[in-house]
């Protein structure tokens, strides 16, 4: 505790050097926020939990600072502190956590100069056990051009560090994540703050001893409705695997196309997606068609595996998303039905899930909102009865 509080008090010093000393004046921007959920969870027969998570945010001027903590009845669960701090030029971001005893220490310096981003991010991780712990330490190195004419590339090198992609928010290939919004958007429609924070951005893995582990390197094209990506992995042996995706975007009415291949070490093909994506008159509709390697040797490189179908639509102040999918024998496999419907201040949403034998479970969420103030209650059921039950509020001042 004493070498965080250090760390604290030498980022505040930062920006006081940074800005020539400021003042908690009017002209200061000064926000902050604080949110508690209570959650509800039977634990199956005769059993239940209760988390608390609290959820505290302050930001002065270029300074940031966050703190989550969360119990249950067995006690402290976990603890987690966000420290950033943003000059302009130079931003510097620590993040440190505690579940319930020490275990990540990130610390991530960027800087922009002349449209180059460069980036270094430290990591101390506890790769061992709580009864036996074992720290070790990893570094990426990150370069990016930024987008020049629709034209960018990124390098991320790891030493001790694997999953570097998870450093560009776990996505393998970025025009087949923007062009899924509508099946991303129902996946993490249900997820609390901490879950959809924990998968918007992904953590890098460390491994023993300090080491070249991966490099990435992706190139990115989105040029007069050109979409083209390219992303290779590599690692201590060479090539490791890449992700290629081609396509066109046509606009009025918005239509987009995207083929994207997965190559695996052996330059087989491991993977082939298809993506449709067409908007008319504030109506989406997206087409998802997956083929995979086959399990066992076959003529075909790759065989279907899947198909997905996702529309949405406005009906006056509700938003209806629907997403339909089929497994590799083109039988029916899930339903998802989403209805978001905001009457100012009170906003309700569900997700419906049917599968194979129809009513699979239900997810409710209502809120009201007024003078910075958010109250909120979830439940989530399936044929078996209560999943979780939630309650909460957020203040923003």
């Amino acid at each position: 505790m004493p070498r965080m509080c250090a760390r604290l008090v030498v980022a505040f010093l930062l920006v006081v050097l940074a800005g020539g000393g400021f003042t908690l004046a009017e002209e200061t921007e000064f926000s902050g926020s604080v949110e508690l959920e209570i959650t509800f969870i039977p634990i199956p027969p005769l059993s239940y939990d209760i988390e608390s998570d609290l959820t505290l945010s302050l930001s002065v001027a270029c300074f940031t600072f966050e703190s989550e903590t969360v119990f249950a009845l067995t006690g402290f669960q976990s603890q987690e502190f966000d420290i950033e701090v943003d000059l302009g030029v130079v931003s510097i971001v620590e993040e440190i956590i505690f579940d319930p005893y020490f275990s990540w220490n990130q610390l991530s310096v960027n800087a922009l100069i002349i449209g180059v981003e460069t980036g270094l991010h430290l990591v101390l991780s506890n790769i061992g056990s709580v009864q036996t712990p074992n720290y070790s330490v990893g570094a990426v190195f990150e370069l990016s051009s930024g987008e020049i004419s629709g034209f960018s590339i990124t390098t991320l090198t790891g030493f001790g560090a694997i999953d570097l992609v998870n450093i560009l928010g776990g996505v393998p290939a970025p025009f087949s994540y923007d062009l899924l919004n509508l099946f991303y958007h129902l996946e993490y429609l249900p997820l609390s703050a901490t879950e959809l924070e924990a998968v918007l951005h992904p953590k890098v893995t460390i491994v023993p001893g300090f080491y070249f582990e991966e490099e990435l390197v992706r190139l990115e094209v989105d040029y007069c409705g050109l979409l083209a990506s390219s992303s290779t992995w590599l690692d201590w042996s060479g090539f490791a695997k890449e992700v290629f995706e081609f396509g066109y975007r046509f606009e009025e009415p918005s239509l987009s196309f995207l083929t994207a291949m997965a190559f695996d070490n052996s330059f087989s093909i491991s993977g082939l997606d298809f993506i449709l994506d067409l908007e008319i008159c504030e109506v989406q509709f997206t087409s998802w068609t997956s083929f995979t390697a086959p399990q066992t040797p076959l003529v075909l490189p790759v065989v279907f595996s899947g198909q997905g179908f996702a529309v949405s639509f406005e009906v006056g102040c509700v938003l209806i998303t629907s997403e339909t999918d089929f497994d590799s024998s083109f039988l029916f496999e899930r339903q998802l039905l989403a209805i978001e419907a905001e009457i100012e201040p009170v906003t309700l949403t569900s997700l419906t899930a049917f599968d194979w034998m129809g009513f699979s479970s239900e997810w409710i969420k209502a809120q009201v909102r007024f003078s910075g103030v958010t109250l909120y209650t979830l439940a989530a059921f399936d044929f078996g009865g209560i999943i979780e039950v939630s309650f909460g509020f957020e203040l923003e001042f």
